[in-house]
């Protein structure tokens, strides 16, 4: 990767740049800076305003000041006490660039990622998997293989672990070595099983700490075909742990996806703040992790979720602003609140992949469902009505898939109090045959006719898949 030449560059801006206590960080220099940006630029999203926004204005001036924002605060070190800093010129080199598609996985499974555009024809890439979500181990190669049978479900995501071999995991431990080694050593025969050796695998979710994702990326079983992960904490901040991480997957030539969860309400505001913070924070991952791909999980602080009504509102503007002024490969997460089983999670699901389509996302990854929070509530069916809904969507106009996205709102909102986390994936799974149960197809098959009669014309995409899978978009 180009970017990585800068490893020492960043390394020394850690070590070096202006100091500032946490505190100050996150109480001052934050909220005011994204207040003032807010006033200069304009930014206003009404609790009313369109869940997709058909205004290339908007989305420009939210741009300039996610990029404002970037250069103004930085990224805080707290093992330091340090601000990494960028000058305007810096950053637009460096996301200048930036890859603007990236091929993951190997031969014959291997998939290439594109940049796309609002309302772009070109097929969004689907990142399916449980997105962390911890798993029983008696239940995890079963969960990771409903997904990688999937023919629509492009790359994968893995899961987390409960336990290694019956007993509690411990970061920072020889415990976290062996639960990254099972967690690759079971995701590895999911993907035998499923028939696709060669699928990419996004490594490695027990890495709660830099110790497993040492010692994983380091192994001669995971290639550099696989993607690793390195999260930047809320808001704009990073650790010698991460940092380790970042340093290690470049050296070994390894694929580095980073994520960033801006909290709803917090330090960075409500939706404006949000907005101007996912644009910015997706600069700021640039800059200090020189990452190939970036995804943003904006959390709600009591759901947990990324399909409440506000956040949603926050995410489209800041996916076409990216979209429309960098070709860097942004990819979406769905956390819904509902589980598998449920008709809510469907919703949820349809509701942000038809906003993350419609607003030229590169990517969707997940979902990770009943918010992650449930263990083993997550299936591969909600991954395959993801990509369904998805591809159907491609080439649609934001007013119409605004329309769509407000009918699914409508559908699921008062369900988000009542958090209807469904059913464990060995209630709506045969885990023998890795199959759905009865049950479950049906309420699938119930919410796709329900979208059918809207007008999302998803008979069309199934049948372009069914005469062979792309490996690309």
């Amino acid at each position: 990767m180009r970017n990585a030449v800068r490893l020492v560059d960043v390394l020394d801006r850690m070590e070096a740049g202006p100091i500032i206590e946490e505190e100050d960080f996150d109480m001052r220099l934050v909220p005011e800076t994204m207040a003032e940006l807010q006033a200069k630029y304009d930014i206003s999203i009404p609790p009313d305003a369109p869940f997709v926004p058909d205004d290339d204005a908007l989305a420009d001036r939210l741009f300039e000041a996610g990029l404002e924002m970037a250069e103004a605060i930085g990224v805080l070190c707290t093992d330091t006490g340090r601000r990494m800093l960028w000058t305007r010129s810096e950053i637009l080199d460096a996301i200048g660039i930036a890859p603007d598609h990236l091929t993951v996985g190997a031969f014959p499974d291997a998939h290439t990622e594109y940049k796309r555009l609002p309302e772009d024809t070109r097929r969004i890439t689907i990142k399916g998997g449980p997105v962390g979500t911890p798993s029983p181990e008696h239940l995890y190669v079963a969960i990771q293989q409903s997904y990688a049978q999937e023919p629509l479900v492009d790359l994968m995501i893995d899961g987390s672990l409960e336990t290694v071999y019956g007993r509690e995991g411990r970061s920072h431990s020889p415990w976290e070595v062996l639960l990254s080694w099972h967690e690759m050593e079971m995701v590895l025969t999911a993907v035998q099983r499923a028939g696709r050796p060669g699928l990419g695998i996004g490594c490695t979710e027990n890495s709660v700490s830099e110790i497993g994702e040492l010692t994983v990326t380091a192994a001669d079983r995971l290639g550099p075909h696989h993607w690793h992960h390195v999260a930047m904490i809320s808001e704009f901040k990073t650790n010698y742990a991460l940092m380790t991480k970042v340093a290690h997957i470049h050296k070994t030539g390894s694929i580095l996806h980073s994520f960033y969860n801006t909290i709803y309400g917090g330090t960075a505001g409500g939706r404006e703040g949000m907005a101007i913070a996912i644009v910015g924070g997706c600069i700021l991952m640039q800059m200090a992790y020189m990452t190939t791909t970036h995804s943003v999980s904006p959390t709600h602080p009591f759901y947990g979720n990324t399909t409440s009504p506000d956040i949603l509102r926050a995410i489209a503007p800041a996916q076409q602003a990216l979209s429309r002024n960098t070709h860097l490969l942004n990819d979406v997460v769905i956390t819904p609140v509902g589980g598998p089983g449920t008709k809510t999670l469907l919703y949820e699901v349809a509701a942000q992949s038809l906003l993350a389509v419609s607003s030229g996302a590169a990517a969707l990854i997940g979902p990770r469902s009943a918010a992650g929070t449930e263990p083993g509530h997550v299936s591969g069916l909600e991954a395959r009505f993801m990509a369904e809904v998805a591809h159907a969507a491609a080439g649609m106009s934001r007013a119409e898939a605004n329309r769509l996205v407000a009918e699914m709102v409508a559908r699921y909102k008062a369900d988000l109090d009542q958090r209807p986390v469904g059913k464990r994936f060995d209630e709506v799974y045969d885990v023998v045959r890795v199959q759905p149960t009865e049950e479950w197809l049906g309420i699938y098959e119930e919410v796709k006719s329900e979208l059918r009669e809207l007008g999302l014309n998803l008979d069309s995409a199934a049948a372009h898949d069914c005469v062979g899978r792309s490996t690309t978009v």
